[in-house]
């Protein structure tokens, strides 16, 4: 049997291995930078697109059908922009990080032959298998979902509550406690599961490794009739990755809920203010900006959660 399996941790050295990493990226930076430039353009035209609102309501109210149809033809032309860019910047994104992830598994590869027969004699064969399978493929995960995410997430946050702002500031103040406890229950809940996230990956990969061993073995298995002794040792593992996958899991599935619901919070409390500050007319303009801004947080906040542990991850390769 091998020795122990490595543990799946924080690199020593995250700067080292954040270098290591940006080096790969800076390789395609000619597409990184063409998918920046169209995430932008689709957050700010889904944010002026949810600003159209203001105009198209007050002219329907005021019965000004001609400035009410160039309104909506123009939200209407915002919108299209903006679903255009994130067409452009979802297809770019994937060619990218399939780019990236390639030039990794090759150096990994290449590297892993240059390695003593003592690294392979320390090591489970599951361990380094899961390098070229798991790992690679959460960091693929994480560039298609996360690098687009994080940037329209920004933007996309940042124009809310400035839109918010200017059209009533006090009431966005409300707007703003509410994002306050929901991106602190993220960084809570993104804790604890990120510690269970680790474990379930070094119990995958023991797991993968004892599996390799014995199916590589099972001549030497039969002979010394240790069936129901490898099976024993299997359960325990396989017992031990489910209650980890299962703690991991459970923190990662209470955040959208818990998120939307402060979401809806949010929006029931401003509705109630706006009925006793705000006229008919305001009321329809402002609960609808929040109603549409609050949904978009709640959305993109719930990608930012469920994004891989990247750095982690990309530590277990350099």
């Amino acid at each position: 049997m091998a020795s122990k399996t490595k543990n799946v941790k924080r690199p020593e050295n995250m700067q080292h291995t954040l270098r290591i990493f940006v080096s790969y990226l800076g390789r395609h930076k000619f597409m990184l930078l063409i998918v920046s430039i169209l995430v932008t353009v689709s957050a700010l035209a889904n944010l002026l697109g949810t600003y159209m609102i203001r105009p198209v309501v007050n002219n329907l109210a005021n019965g000004d059908l001609h400035s009410l149809a160039i309104g909506v033809l123009v939200a209407a032309g915002i919108f299209a922009i903006g679903a255009l860019a994130a067409w452009g910047y979802s297809q770019t994104m994937v060619k990218a990080a399939q780019q990236v992830v390639f030039d990794i598994r090759r150096d990994l590869f290449a590297h892993m032959q240059t390695l003593p027969l003592r690294f392979f004699d320390q090591k489970r064969h599951g361990d380094i298998m899961s390098l070229f399978t798991n790992d690679i493929d959460t960091i693929a995960d994480a560039l298609n979902n996360s690098f687009a995410m994080a940037i329209q997430s920004f933007i996309q946050m940042i124009g809310t509550l400035v839109i918010l702002y200017i059209l009533n500031w006090k009431l966005s103040l409300i707007v703003t406690v509410c994002y306050g406890i929901m991106f602190w229950y993220m960084k809570f809940s993104g804790a604890k599961s990120k510690v269970f996230y680790a474990k379930q990956q070094q119990s995958l990969g023991e797991l993968d490794g004892y599996i390799e061993e014995m199916v590589s073995g099972q001549k030497v298995v039969k002979v010394f009739n240790h069936e129901q002794a490898s099976l024993q040792e299997f359960l325990e593992k396989n017992e031990k990755l489910r209650k980890e996958g299962t703690g991991a899991q459970s923190y990662a599935a209470t955040m959208v809920p818990v998120v939307v619901s402060i979401s809806y919070i949010n929006y029931a409390i401003v509705w109630r203010c706006v009925g006793w500050r705000m006229s008919e007319v305001l009321q329809v303009i402002w609960c609808l900006c929040v109603r549409r801004h609050s949904r978009s947080i709640s959305l993109h906040s719930r990608a930012i959660s469920c994004s891989p542990h990247l750095p982690e991850q990309s530590g277990c390769l350099m």
